[in-house]
Parts: structure tokens; C-alpha cells; sequence
């Protein structure tokens, strides 16, 4: 009888260890992938904001309909919609509401470089700022979120609007 009550508490004691293993191997998958998710979403933000501002920075900018459509078409090419998505199915609540406030801070700018195509405007300062605000809460969120060490994210609370607003 005590062997097989050894025999039990043996087998009973490598299946808890193994399941205990099998969950730090998943939590450690699980957090690369948020980890990849996190990074190619902020990616495709500074990509949609650098190609915007490639678009109206052009020397023979389009005008009009034509301006329109390829800021639009610079936001969307960048990825930010379908990674928007992907972040959806990965991400803690708090962290998708950041990605959408931070997505509507870029499709913001992208509707005021329609209405007025210059980098150098208040406005386009103001959209900016915006947007770095929104972007940097959600970095430190995304690194919080990854358990990540360190001091916090060196722009959160460094907007920089314009010394004349």
C-alpha cells in the first residue's frame, strides 16, 4: 500500500510540476506575441504619420480630391487598420481603448493636413502633439503591460505644442 501511495504522490508531483511548466511556457508565448502585435501596431502609427507628412511635403503636392486621396491612402497603406485588429484579439481592454484614442489622433491630423497642408502650421503642431501624447500613454501602457523594467517612457508628458499656443 505505501507504494503505490508513493507511486501516487511521484506521479501526482511531476504532473503538477509539468502543468506549471505548460503555463509559464504559455504565458511566455502569450506575451511574445503581444510583444510582436504591439510592435508592428506602433510601427504602422509612425509609418502612417511619416507618410502623410511625405504626401504634403512633396514639391508637387496634389490639391483637392487628389490630396484627399492620398493621405487617405498614405494612412491606410501603412497597416494601421488590419494591426488595429490584430491588437483587438490580443490586448487588454485599457490598452485597445489607448489604440483607438491614439488612432483617432492620427486620422485627426490626417483631416486637418487635408483641410490645410502644412507642417509648419499651429494646427498641424497642435494634431502632432496630439498625437505624441496619445502615442507615448500608450507605450507605457504597452511596456506596463509586458512587464517591462526601466524608467517610464522619457515623452510621456512632453506634448510639444507650439511655443506661440
Amino acid at each position: 500500500m505505501s507504494t503505490l501511495a508513493g507511486a501516487v504522490v511521484g506521479v501526482s508531483s511531476a504532473l503538477i510540476a509539468e502543468r506549471i511548466r505548460w503555463r509559464r511556457d504559455q504565458e511566455r508565448d502569450e506575451s511574445q506575441t503581444r510583444r510582436v502585435v504591439y510592435s508592428d501596431f506602433l510601427m504602422a502609427l509612425s509609418r502612417g504619420h511619416s507618410d502623410m507628412r511625405t504626401v504634403v511635403l512633396q514639391p508637387d503636392r496634389s490639391t483637392g480630391d487628389r490630396l484627399y486621396g492620398d493621405l487617405h491612402q498614405a494612412l491606410d497603406g501603412s497597416g494601421i487598420w488590419r494591426l488595429r485588429q490584430s491588437l483587438s484579439l490580443t490586448a487588454s481592454a485599457e490598452i485597445i481603448q489607448l489604440a483607438v484614442r491614439t488612432c483617432d489622433a492620427l486620422t485627426q491630423m490626417r483631416d486637418e493636413l487635408i483641410a490645410d497642408p502644412n507642417v509648419r502650421s499651429d494646427t498641424y503642431f497642435l494634431a502632432r502633439a496630439d498625437l505624441w501624447r496619445e502615442n507615448a500613454h500608450l507605450r507605457e501602457a504597452m511596456r506596463k503591460d509586458l512587464g517591462m523594467d526601466g524608467p517610464p517612457d522619457p515623452e510621456v508628458g512632453q506634448y510639444r505644442y507650439p511655443a506661440a499656443s
